[in-house]
């Protein structure tokens, strides 16, 4: 008679040490360390993004002493309602800023976007808050969007 516990334990062990090893560990720097949690944006630097062309460099100065300067890359209106811009920072490792011009049906504004970067852990998440204002909230970007590239074994 055979011993299937002894062989049943060691497939365990080996499907354990497999797939500890196969976790990704690396841990991604953050980029805003030095930012607070949460930066006060003033709609006038938002809508310099939309008023600026592709190519053309902008600086951006939001409050609590975050400047945000590159070059746009992408300025499109989509739909009649709908216009997104891209700007680009040398400064902060390339990082993206992708915010989006909403014209609600009642003729309001509203305003959407991210910056980050693939490389760093931590971005900022355009939010208007309860007041009506537009802040920059800190996000852990790994947590939002998970890394789905391939790893080499």
């Amino acid at each position: 008679m055979k011993h299937y516990a002894t062989y049943a334990l060691y497939v365990l062990f080996s499907c354990t040490a497999m797939t500890g090893f196969s976790q990704n560990t690396n841990q991604k720097p953050r980029q805003f360390n030095s930012f607070p949690a949460i930066v006060h944006c003033n709609q006038q630097e938002l809508t310099k993004v939309f008023n600026t062309t592709q190519g053309q460099p902008i600086s951006l100065s939001f409050s609590d002493n975050f400047n945000f300067s590159g070059t746009v890359t992408s300025n499109l209106v989509k739909y009649a309602n709908l216009q997104t811009a891209i700007v680009v920072s040398p400064d902060f490792s390339n990082t993206i800023f992708s915010v989006s011009k909403i014209t609600n049906n009642d003729g309001s504004i509203s305003y959407s976007g991210r910056i980050i970067n693939k490389n760093y852990f931590d971005g900022f998440e355009l939010k208007k808050n309860t007041t009506g204002e537009y802040q920059l909230v800190k996000m852990e970007i790994d947590r939002v969007m998970p890394d789905c590239t391939l790893q080499n074994p």
